[in-house]
């Protein structure tokens, strides 16, 4: 039981989730039937799972280097770094080949974009030699809409694009915000994370403009939704907290501050999500 476990914690189960939520949600607004969104889930976490395991056995060396993540289960010697490796290029490559089968090669194109993207572009190329990483590297993330869409029209729509620059402008400031907090870990693993680089200050002040494009791309994203009345009512109370959070770490920089805008634009995809699919829904 605890090794099912570890390998669950592998897939990073919450990042899985919300990247099979941006897929899910798309596929419904683009008039995808319910039928339909069990093999999407299902596809779309052997495909997350699977790139978030070589994301994990690729780093495992500076993951053993830092205290949030030393206790993980391949630098803690729980499950064997060979193994993680395998299943995760096992997974991916069968998430690919469902997609293509269940669904059009537009889908399984996204997917392997999306893998190549996380594993190869952000975790080997981007994450260790730039603090650009989280930038360029979270296009990973845009692709799960592209893939839901796909999935349910063999196109790729206007809505299921900007949901895609959404995500891309919401993973910055994200990611950001969290690593005021764990600064020293990123500095014990010799990572170019923007506060190691650049300092809080100029740290400080890129999330503020991550933060504000990101409100006009959900802005413009309210625009394409008609009507779009559920789906503000779903998404503007958490959206003005995160706008209010990032004034308060603009004006006075402090660290808590950072740590309450992490907390607060964490969920806050789960809610554009949401109401995305009872937009549709409803």
């Amino acid at each position: 039981m605890a090794i099912f476990t570890d390998l669950l914690s592998l897939t990073k189960p919450k990042i899985t989730l919300l990247n099979i939520g941006s897929a899910v949600s798309c596929y419904l607004l683009a008039g995808g039937g319910v039928w339909g969104t069990a093999p999407l889930f299902l596809t779309g976490y052997l495909a997350s799972g699977g790139s978030s395991m070589l994301n994990n056995y690729l780093d495992r060396d500076i993951d053993g280097l830092m205290k949030r993540t030393a206790k993980r289960p391949i630098p803690s010697g729980r499950v064997p770094a060979k193994v993680v490796f395998t299943l995760g290029l096992i997974l991916s490559a069968v998430s690919i080949v469902s997609a293509w089968a269940l669904f059009n090669p537009l889908t399984a194109l996204m997917i392997a974009s999306g893998i190549l993207a996380y594993v190869v572009v952000y975790t080997i190329l981007l994450k260790r030699r730039t603090d650009w990483n989280i930038v360029i590297g979270g296009v990973a993330g845009s692709f799960p809409p592209l893939a839901g869409w796909a999935a349910a029209t063999n196109t790729i729509g206007l809505e299921a694009v900007l949901v895609a620059l959404l995500i891309f402008l919401w993973t910055p400031g994200h990611f950001w915000a969290l690593s005021l907090r764990a600064e020293n870990d990123y500095r014990s693993a010799s990572l170019p994370m923007l506060p190691v680089t650049r300092g809080v200050d100029q740290a400080v002040t890129a999330i503020a403009l991550s933060n504000a494009l990101m409100l006009g791309g959900w802005a413009a994203l309210s625009l394409t939704i008609n009507p779009s009345t559920i789906f503000l009512l779903v998404t503007a109370p958490i959206t003005l907290l995160i706008a209010y959070y990032t004034a308060a770490l603009l004006k006075y920089r402090r660290r808590e501050d950072s740590w309450r805008l992490f907390k607060a634009s964490s969920p806050w995809l789960l809610f554009v999500q949401l109401g995305l699919a009872l937009a549709r829904i409803v």
